[in-house]
């Protein structure tokens, strides 16, 4: 038997679908379907659950022919009830009868369309509930695929695109369902490849952030749990783990508040494994590099150092989580004590402008900018060069205060020599002061007037 989904939402879905009385002969009197297939269908209602599998078994070309070729005629958005019950038949039958699967994936011998296009050719229904049956039998079917690597990666795409947007779904319901069908698929190597190559994270990384924010009942827990475990396994994936510190290094500090905040063992255990691999499983070690200096900027050590001293981990009931964060814990005290600085800090806020963030010491410390100025001169000015490139992007307007903040510090330690740098580009100045125009925001055009009166000054 194939191990199923957990979602009672599914479930009982199901079960009001079995329910529901479906005229067959009168079907077969319209001509959408014929009389053979209405009768071998009433056969199986009229049988128990053993016995359905029963009679499936024994006539199993039989059925899978059927069953499949009645799914394909029938077209999008019409006759959807018999469409939902031809979808929970088939669902029961893969999940409880594993030769069923395996003479449908038979086709696929003769027919390369086989057996996933009918359900494919079904994504694209309105009802959500055929959307997400037809999903799930997909992905059922894929898993026991004998020849996972043939298949066209465009349909894996597809199916990732399908499930991906319906965890973007504001149903709790339908995000519980299909994080655990995505799960289904990425444990496999090469389906994890292809979501890695090919498909954005933002949806589950969202997933993170409103989980993190919401009050924790035993739906959201869940859903936390499954999230948490579909990062997971993308996390021991290097070309996974670059995407992440380039593109979503908030998700980061949420692992560690999830850490920290949890009562449940295993979303902490989850959430700590998945920063183990991302300073672990690195092609460079600038990358590993570039985790440790974001999870020391989150006040990492801090919360490793506490859930060391918590009860699971002290008397080493929990030895995988202990070893995880005795692991941690070295690397982040190794980096503090040997590599760190305080301009590492800022560097770290640079490379990744959404943690921009006034609490960082480095923007008010007159020290600090007397002591670093000269490492914005190196490389042609190239730290300067991607300040400007956060003023001009569509980065947050306190991201763009703080720059200018920064930026005010520079032209007071380097004066005339950054001066002529900045309006040698032209841009650079007219940005500064599109900001002073055009901007709603005070503070930001507080901070624009400032820094173009210090240009302007020492020009």
């Amino acid at each position: 038997m194939v191990e199923e989904v957990e979602s009672q939402y599914l479930s009982d879905q199901k079960k009001i679908i079995r329910e529901r009385i479906i005229p067959w002969e009168g079907l077969a009197r319209a001509n959408i379907i014929n009389e053979d297939e209405s009768n071998y269908i009433k056969i199986l209602e009229k049988q128990s659950n053993e016995n359905k599998l029963s009679t499936v078994s024994s006539q199993i070309k039989l059925y899978s022919n059927t069953l499949l070729n009645l799914l394909n005629k029938l077209d999008i958005n019409s006759r959807d009830d018999v469409i939902k019950h031809l979808l929970v038949l088939i669902n029961d039958l893969i999940i409880n009868l594993p030769e069923f699967s395996a003479q449908l994936n038979g086709l696929n011998d003769t027919d390369s369309f086989l057996p996933f296009e009918p359900f494919l050719k079904h994504l694209d229904n309105n009802d959500i509930i055929i959307k997400n049956l037809s999903l799930y039998n997909v992905v059922l079917l894929i898993n026991e695929f004998p020849h996972k690597e043939k298949l066209d990666s465009q349909i894996i795409v597809k199916i990732y695109s399908k499930i991906l947007s319906l965890i973007d779904s504001n149903d709790v319901n339908l995000k519980f369902l299909n994080i655990q069908i995505l799960n289904k698929l990425i444990v496999n190597k090469t389906f994890k490849s292809i979501f890695i190559e090919n498909l954005e994270f933002d949806n589950i990384n969202h997933l993170i952030e409103t989980s993190n924010n919401e009050s924790m009942n035993s739906n959201n827990l869940q859903l936390m749990y499954n999230t948490l475990l579909t990062i997971w396994i993308l996390s021991f994936s290097a070309k996974f783990n670059k995407k992440i510190i380039v593109k979503y290094p908030q998700l980061i500090g949420n692992l560690l508040v999830i850490s920290k905040n949890s009562i449940k063992l295993k979303i902490i255990r989850l959430s700590i494994s998945i920063l183990k691999n991302f300073i672990t499983i690195c092609d460079h070690e600038i990358d590993s590099f570039k985790f440790i200096k974001i999870i020391l900027f989150n006040d990492g050590l801090n919360i490793i150092t506490n859930l060391k001293s918590r009860k699971f981990s002290s008397n080493g009931s929990d030895e995988e989580l202990t070893n995880d964060l005795n692991d941690v814990n070295d690397k982040l005290i190794d980096i503090v004590k040997n590599k760190l600085t305080s301009f590492d800090e800022y560097l770290t806020e640079l490379e990744n402008p959404k943690l921009l963030n006034w609490n960082s010491p480095t923007h008010k410390s007159n020290e600090f900018w007397l002591e670093n100025c000269n490492n914005f001169k190196k490389d042609n000015y190239k730290l300067i060069l991607k300040m400007f490139d956060i003023l001009s992007n569509d980065s947050s307007n306190m991201g763009k205060i703080i720059i200018l903040n920064d930026l005010q510090y520079l032209i007071n330690n380097l004066g005339n020599e950054l001066v002529s740098f900045i309006n040698e580009n032209k841009k650079f100045k007219l940005l500064i002061m599109e900001m002073l125009d055009n901007s709603s925001d005070n503070e930001l055009k507080y901070q624009s007037l400032k820094t173009i009166q210090l240009l302007v000054g020492h020009y």
